[in-house]
């Protein structure tokens, strides 16, 4: 009987599951799976008048690759399907890992940016993570992680300090926000870091990825796994729900056997 019950608990949840869980990825690029530099500028080119990014070996939080960003103005590009607007039930996720070369030292220019359109200008067009120097170790807390969202602070970076114990250390970490039309969760490594309401900020869908401040940089930078996606929460169906009680009835079943 017990296996009877396993076996259908299985085919249940394995047919139900689909209806759980949905999302559309836009962007999802490790850099392994490019040949040469140039294959690389074919999917991620080089903004306006700076100079592009290396694809290198010398550093990967997923091998063999990641992009380097050197000390002069360096700038690279992707875009991509419109994610939308952000709502309720269609939030958006842009993340990355980025390699800290230097915690010890001040603040410097290195970030990524995802952004609604290649030149925004106001309204929280852009959502940007990394490092700044307007955030100076001595002064305000340069040992942490930083984002901007146009429209919000004056345009000007600030920290992800709302958990203390998030500083920045030498190495890779994962930098990452989820955009609502309630508002913006800033992570590093996994852990909440910042809440920044939508209040006043105008709704928009993004399609560009940049990486690279295209500004010159008092320290190196590298970027792996960058990740864009859309993640629609599904309003659960009969077929949802009539699996969800399936697989409880079942575990309750034998629970008590």
């Amino acid at each position: 009987m017990k296996r009877h019950i396993l076996a259908i608990t299985a085919i249940g949840c394995l047919i139900f599951t689909p209806f759980l869980s949905l999302g559309q990825v836009l962007v999802n690029d490790n850099f392994d799976g490019y040949s040469d530099q140039a294959a690389f500028l074919a999917a991620w080119p080089q903004v306006g008048a700076t100079v592009s990014g290396t694809l290198t070996s010398l550093q990967s939080d997923s091998a063999p690759n990641s992009i380097n960003y050197a000390t002069t103005a360096q700038r690279n590009e992707r875009s991509f399907a419109e994610t939308g607007v952000a709502t309720a039930l269609n939030t958006i996720t842009f993340s990355f890992d980025f390699y800290d070369a230097n915690s010890a030292a001040s603040p410097y220019r290195q970030y990524a940016n995802l952004q609604d359109g290649a030149s925004p200008s106001s309204g929280g067009q852009l959502i940007s993570m990394g490092l700044n120097n307007n955030l100076t170790s001595p002064a305000d807390g340069g040992n942490f992680f930083m984002a901007r969202i146009l429209g919000y602070n004056a345009n000007a970076y600030f920290k992800l300090n709302t958990d203390p114990l998030l500083l920045r250390t030498t190495g890779w970490h994962n930098l990452a926000v989820t955009i609502s039309d309630q508002d913006f969760k800033f992570y590093v490594d996994g852990s909440l870091a910042e809440t920044v309401p939508q209040t006043g900020l105008t709704l928009r869908s993004y399609d560009v990825v940049r990486l690279g401040s295209g500004l010159s940089s008092t320290t190196e930078a590298y970027f792996d796994n960058v990740l864009v996606q859309v993640n629609p929460v599904p309003e659960p169906t009969v077929a949802a729900l009539a699996g969800i009680g399936i697989c409880a009835l079942i575990g309750l079943r034998r629970s008590r056997n």
